[in-house]
C-alpha cells in the first residue's frame, strides 16, 4: 500500500508534469499561432501574386483581342477614315482615348496630314491636309522619334527651351501622349491621345500600349496607302497579308483558296498540302463538327461567335490549340470566310498551370484548417482530463481511497500518453512534408517484431484489446528481411491499432505476413465499422477521417503516415472495406535478397 508521503511525492511530480504540460501547450499554441500567421501571410502574398498574374493575363488577352480586331478591320474593305475610327474605338479598351488623332508625315515635302482627328474642344478645326511643319508637339515626337508624355509642367519647360513654340489647338490638356509610327522603315507619322479632365495622367505603360497599337496601325496604313496607290492591286494586297504575323486564310467552297506563309508555323503542315486538301483536313476529329457547323452559320449570315478555339493535329501528331477569328468576305465575287489563326497552346497550358497552382493553394488552406480543428479538439480533451484529475487530487486527496487515486493518476498518465502520441504523429507528418523522412533498411526478424508490437498494443489499449480476438499468421521466427524498423512500426502499429480501435463490437483482428516470391505481403483485417465508399478515395490524406467514426477519438494522421512509410519502402497499399463488415488493408513491399554483408551472426 502506498503511503501518504509517497502519494504526496507523486502528486508533486504530477503537478510539476502538469505545469510542464501547460507550458508545452502554451508554447504549442504560440507556435501554432505563428505558423498560422506565417501561412496566412504567405497565402495572402500568393493570392496577390496570382491576382497580379491574372491582371497581366487579362491585359495580354485584351491586347491580343484588339490586335485581331484591328487586323479584321484592316481586311474588311472599310474606308481609311472608318478604319481609323474603328481603331480609335478599340484603343479606348486599353487606355483613356477620348481625344485621339493620327498624323502622317511626308519627309520629302515637309508637310503633315491629319486623316483622323477627334477632339472634344478642337472639333474638326485641325482635320487638315498639307499642313506645313512647325515647332509643335507633333513635330517634337517626329524629331525625337520617341514616345512623349507631356503634362502642363513639362509643356512649360519645352516652351521655355524652345522645343515647342508653335503648338496648335487647345493646349490646356491635363496630359498628352504621342508615339511615332514606323511606315515603310522610317518615321512616317504619330498616333496621339490627350485628356483635359483633371486626374488624367498617362504612364510609361500607356506609352508602351499606344506604341504597340501604333505598330499595327502603321501596318494597316501601309496597306491602305498601297491599295490606294495601286488601285486595290491583288499583288500588293497579298504582300500586306503575308506580312501580318498571324496565320491568314480564305476558305471558299470548303477549301483554302488563299493562305499566307505564317499558317505553316501555326498548324505545322506544308502550305501546298493545306491548299490541296479540304479546309477540315487537319482539324481534330472531336472539334470537326463544331467548326463545320459554325463555318456554315457564318456563310448563311446567322449569328455566330467571331472568335473561338479549336484543335488541330500537326504532321508529327502533336495536338495544338488554335484561336480562330473569322469574318465573312467576298472573294472573286463569291462568298468566302477570312480567318486569322493563332497558336495559343502555350498560353492555355500556362493558364492550366495557374489553375492547378491555385487549387493546390486552396488544398493547402483546407489542410491548415483541418489541422487547426484537429489540434483544437484532440488536445483539449486530454488536457481537460489532466486538469480535472489534478483538481480532484488537490481538493479531495485526503478523502479518496487508494484505488481511486490510482485510477485518477492512470487517467493523467493515459492523457499524457495520448498527447505524446499525437505530437509524434504530427512530427512524422512534418518530416515527410519537408522531405526528411529517412529510409534505413536493416535485417530484421518480422515475427518477433510483430509479437512485441502486439504486446505493446495489449498494454496501451487494454480495454479495446480485450474486446477482439487477435489471429496471427507469421513467417518462421528466425526469418529476416531488409526493412526499416521505424517505418515498419509506423505501418504495422497504425494498421493494427486502427483495426482494434474501430472494432468496438469485437470480432477477429487478423495479422498475416506472407513471403511471395520477391515480395513481402502484410495483411491486416478486421470485422469493425468499415469505411464508407465515399471516404475511401481520401483515406490516406492527412487529417482526413471517415464520416462514420462517431465518438471514436483520432487525428486522421495514422493512414497518411502508413502511406508515406510504404512509399519509402517502394511498396504499395490497398484497401477493401464495407460499412458494418470491416476492412482489409494489404501492404506489398519489395523483398530483395540479403547479401552476406547483411546477414546477422
Amino acid at each position: 500500500m502506498i503511503s501518504d508521503a509517497e502519494l504526496q511525492t507523486q502528486l508533486e511530480q504530477l503537478q510539476a508534469q502538469h505545469a510542464a504540460l501547460q507550458a508545452q501547450y502554451q508554447a504549442l499554441q504560440i507556435r501554432q499561432q505563428e505558423h498560422e500567421i506565417s501561412a496566412n501571410q504567405w497565402l495572402n502574398q500568393r493570392t496577390e501574386e496570382l491576382k497580379a498574374e491574372a491582371r497581366e493575363q487579362r491585359k495580354a488577352e485584351t491586347l491580343q483581342r484588339v490586335f485581331y480586331r484591328i487586323a479584321e478591320r484592316a481586311a474588311a474593305d472599310l474606308s481609311f477614315y472608318d478604319f481609323l475610327q474603328a481603331v480609335h474605338g478599340l484603343l479606348g479598351e486599353l487606355l483613356y482615348a477620348k481625344n485621339c488623332y493620327v498624323c502622317l508625315y511626308d519627309e520629302k515635302k515637309q508637310i503633315k496630314d491629319f486623316p483622323y482627328y477627334v477632339d472634344e474642344r478642337d472639333g474638326d478645326a485641325l482635320q487638315l491636309s498639307a499642313v506645313p511643319l512647325r515647332r509643335g508637339l507633333t513635330e517634337f515626337v517626329l524629331r525625337t522619334a520617341q514616345p512623349q508624355i507631356i503634362d502642363a509642367e513639362r509643356l512649360k519647360r519645352l516652351e521655355a527651351s524652345g522645343d515647342v513654340t508653335e503648338g496648335s489647338g487647345d493646349m490646356s490638356f491635363s496630359s498628352w501622349l504621342g508615339v511615332p509610327m514606323q511606315i515603310r522603315g522610317q518615321i512616317g507619322g504619330i498616333l496621339a491621345v490627350q485628356g483635359y479632365e483633371p486626374g488624367i495622367a498617362y504612364s510609361p505603360a500607356d506609352a508602351d500600349i499606344l506604341s504597340f497599337v501604333a505598330n499595327h496601325v502603321s501596318s494597316a496604313i501601309e496597306r491602305y496607302q498601297a491599295l490606294d496607290a495601286l488601285r486595290n492591286s491583288e499583288a500588293r494586297y497579298r504582300t500586306v497579308i503575308e506580312n501580318v504575323g498571324v496565320g491568314v486564310v480564305v476558305v471558299q467552297d470548303g477549301r483554302l483558296v488563299f493562305a499566307n506563309a505564317s499558317v505553316e508555323g501555326v498548324v505545322d503542315h506544308p502550305l501546298d498540302y493545306l491548299l490541296s486538301q479540304p479546309f477540315t483536313a487537319v482539324i481534330h476529329p472531336d472539334d470537326l463538327a463544331m467548326v463545320v457547323e459554325r463555318h456554315g452559320m457564318r456563310l448563311r449570315g446567322e449569328p455566330v461567335d467571331s472568335t473561338y478555339d479549336f484543335r488541330v493535329i500537326t504532321q508529327t501528331g502533336e495536338v495544338r490549340i488554335i484561336e480562330l477569328s473569322a469574318v465573312r468576305i467576298e472573294w472573286a465575287k463569291q462568298d468566302a470566310v477570312l480567318l486569322f489563326l493563332v497558336d495559343t497552346t502555350a498560353r492555355r497550358e500556362a493558364e492550366q498551370t495557374k489553375r492547378i497552382s491555385l487549387q493546390k493553394q486552396i488544398e493547402l488552406n483546407d489542410m491548415k484548417t483541418r489541422f487547426i480543428s484537429m489540434a483544437s479538439h484532440e488536445f483539449r480533451t486530454p488536457l481537460a482530463t489532466i486538469h480535472g484529475s489534478v483538481e480532484l487530487l488537490l481538493h479531495y486527496e485526503d478523502r479518496m481511497p487508494a484505488d481511486k487515486k490510482r485510477q485518477t493518476l492512470q487517467k493523467i498518465d493515459d492523457a499524457v500518453e495520448r498527447m505524446t502520441h499525437m505530437l509524434e504523429n504530427v512530427l512524422v507528418i512534418g518530416r515527410t512534408g519537408a522531405g526528411q523522412l529517412e529510409f534505413k533498411p536493416r535485417p530484421m526478424a518480422i515475427t518477433p517484431f510483430c509479437m512485441g508490437l502486439l504486446d505493446e498494443l495489449r498494454s496501451a489499449m487494454t480495454r479495446q484489446y480485450e474486446r477482439v480476438s487477435v489471429v496471427i499468421d507469421l513467417p518462421p521466427h528466425e526469418q529476416q528481411f531488409l526493412l526499416d524498423e521505424t517505418l515498419i512500426r509506423n505501418i504495422a502499429g497504425n494498421l493494427l491499432s486502427n483495426a482494434i480501435k474501430y472494432s468496438p463490437d469485437g470480432g477477429e483482428v487478423t495479422l498475416r505476413v506472407q513471403v511471395l516470391a520477391d515480395q513481402l505481403v502484410m495483411t491486416v483485417r478486421d470485422q469493425g465499422i468499415g469505411i464508407p465508399e465515399a471516404d475511401q478515395a481520401h483515406l490516406f490524406e492527412s487529417f482526413h477521417r471517415a464520416s462514420n467514426v462517431g465518438p471514436i477519438a483520432g487525428t486522421g494522421l495514422g493512414l497518411s503516415i502508413v502511406k508515406d512509410a510504404v512509399t519509402c519502402h517502394l511498396g504499395t497499399i490497398s484497401v477493401q472495406s464495407q460499412v458494418g463488415q470491416g476492412s482489409c488493408f494489404t501492404v506489398t513491399l519489395p523483398n530483395p535478397p540479403m547479401s552476406a554483408a547483411h546477414a546477422t551472426p
